[in-house]
C-alpha cells in the first residue's frame, strides 16, 4: 500500500520536476507585444522569461528582441510571430519567424489563468491526503 501511494505522488511531482527551463528572455519591447505559453495569447512583460516553443507575436508598428541565455540577441520585426527555439540563433538554431498581418487581439492582463491555479490547488491536495494516508498506516499484515 505504502508502495503503491509513494508512486502515485510521484508521478504526480514528477513532470514538473522535468520541465524545460526557459531559455531567452524578451528585452527591448516597444508597442504592443504579445507571448503565448501554452493556451492563449497575452500582453508579454519586459524580461518575460520564454521557454522552447513558447510563441511571441510582435504587432504592426511594434518591435521588441529576444535575448538567448548566452547572450545572442534576436531582434523580432514589426508584423512578424516566432516560435523560441531550443538554443540560440548564434549556437547554430533556425528561429521559426513568419510574417502576420494587421491582427486585433483580445488580450488577457494575467498571465496565470485561474484554472491553472485551481489544477496545482487540488495536485497539492491530492499530496497531502496521500501523504497522511501513509504517514497513518500502521496496519501490521496478517500472516499465517
Amino acid at each position: 500500500m505504502k508502495r503503491l501511494a509513494l508512486s502515485v505522488v510521484l508521478s504526480l511531482v514528477a513532470p514538473a520536476a522535468f520541465a524545460a527551463g526557459p531559455v531567452a528572455s524578451l528585452t527591448a519591447q516597444e508597442g504592443v507585444v504579445m507571448v503565448n505559453q501554452g493556451q492563449e495569447f497575452v500582453t508579454a512583460t519586459e524580461a518575460q522569461a520564454l521557454q522552447p516553443g513558447d510563441t511571441v507575436m510582435v504587432m504592426e508598428g511594434a518591435s521588441a528582441s529576444l535575448v538567448f541565455n548566452d547572450g545572442c540577441a534576436l531582434p523580432i520585426a514589426s508584423g512578424s510571430m516566432l516560435v523560441v527555439p531550443e538554443q540560440s540563433t548564434c549556437a547554430g538554431a533556425v528561429a521559426d519567424v513568419r510574417k502576420v498581418g494587421p491582427s486585433y487581439a483580445q488580450v488577457s492582463g494575467d498571465n496565470t489563468s485561474s484554472w491553472e491555479l485551481t489544477e496545482w490547488a487540488i495536485l497539492g491536495g491530492v499530496a497531502v491526503v496521500v501523504g497522511v494516508v501513509v504517514a497513518n498506516d500502521d496496519d501490521e499484515p496478517s500472516s499465517p
